[in-house]
C-alpha cells in the first residue's frame, strides 16, 4: 500500500492539516485549504472512496470542492464515502450555505455514503476497513484500520487516550497517531502518551500526525517526523 502525506499538521499552522491519499485510489480527509494542494500535487481523476474521520473543519471542509472537481471532470467511476452517519446531510447544507446547487444531482447518482458504527467492517474494493469510535470530547469521531494485500495500517484520526487506540495499535504493522498535544486531555494524544505507547508496542511503526509545533519537536529525537508530500510504501511483513 502506498499513503502519500497531503498534510499533517493542526488547524493554527502554515503547513495543511491532517490528510492522505491511499494508492491513488483513496482520499483520507479532507481538510479546510487543502483542495488546492490535492489539485497542483496529485491526480484526483482516480479517487473511488473518500474516508471521513469526523466533521470538524480540518477534516471534512474541503469535500464539496473535491466533490465539484469529480462532478466537472466527468469521472466515470461512483464514488463511496465513509463517514460518520448524517454526512450526506451535512455535505448538502454546506453547499445549500455556498449556493453551489449544481452539485446536488452528482451527489445523488454517483456517490454512496456508507455510516460509520464502532467495530463495522466495511469492505471498499481490494480495503477492508474496521471503524472505531475514538474518544474526541462528545463528537462522533472515528479512527480506522485499513487492510489490503496482507498490509495492516492503523489511523486514529483525532482522539484522545481510549481503549480503541490501543485496539489499533495490536492490529496494525503501521499506525498513523495523533500527536498533537504535550498535555493529556480529552480532544487528542499528547506526545508523552505517544512515546508511551511506542515504547510499549515495539513491533507496530509509529507516525506522528497532526502534530503542533510544540509536540513534533517534543518527539523528532524519537520518532520519524513526516513531511508534506512524503510517500510510504507498505509492505506485507
Amino acid at each position: 500500500m502506498k499513503v502519500k502525506i497531503v498534510g499533517c499538521y493542526c488547524t493554527w499552522f502554515k503547513e495543511l492539516s491532517t490528510s492522505f491519499i491511499i494508492d491513488d485510489n483513496m482520499l483520507f480527509d479532507v481538510p479546510a485549504g487543502s483542495f488546492k494542494t490535492l489539485l497542483t500535487e496529485n491526480k484526483l481523476d482516480n479517487i473511488e472512496y473518500i474516508v471521513i474521520s469526523h466533521f470538524h473543519s480540518d477534516h471534512f471542509a474541503d469535500l464539496h470542492a473535491v466533490i465539484d472537481y469529480l462532478n466537472q471532470h466527468n469521472v466515470p467511476q461512483n464514488i463511496k464515502i465513509l463517514a460518520p452517519k448524517g454526512c450526506k446531510e451535512r455535505l448538502q447544507t454546506l453547499l445549500k450555505t455556498m449556493e453551489v446547487f449544481h452539485l446536488n444531482q452528482f451527489i445523488d447518482e454517483k456517490i454512496t455514503f456508507i455510516d460509520c458504527e464502532n467495530n463495522k467492517i466495511v469492505k471498499l474494493g481490494d480495503y477492508k476497513i474496521k471503524c472505531f469510535k475514538m474518544l474526541h470530547q462528545t463528537l462522533d469521531a472515528y479512527g480506522f484500520t485499513i487492510e489490503k494485500d496482507g498490509v495492516k495500517l492503523g489511523f486514529t484520526g483525532d482522539s484522545a487516550m481510549c481503549n480503541n487506540v490501543v485496539k489499533i495499535i495490536k492490529h496494525c504493522d503501521t499506525i498513523f497517531i495523533d500527536t498533537a498535544t504535550i498535555v493529556e486531555n480529552n480532544k487528542h494524544l499528547s506526545a508523552q502518551e505517544v512515546l508511551s505507547l511506542a515504547n510499549e508496542y515495539k513491533t507496530c511503526n509509529f507516525i506522528p500526525i497532526h502534530m503542533t509545533y510544540k509536540s513534533r519537536d517534543y518527539i523528532k529525537d524519537y520518532l520519524s517526523i513526516p513531511t508534506q508530500g512524503q510517500e510510504y510504501i507498505f509492505q506485507k511483513r
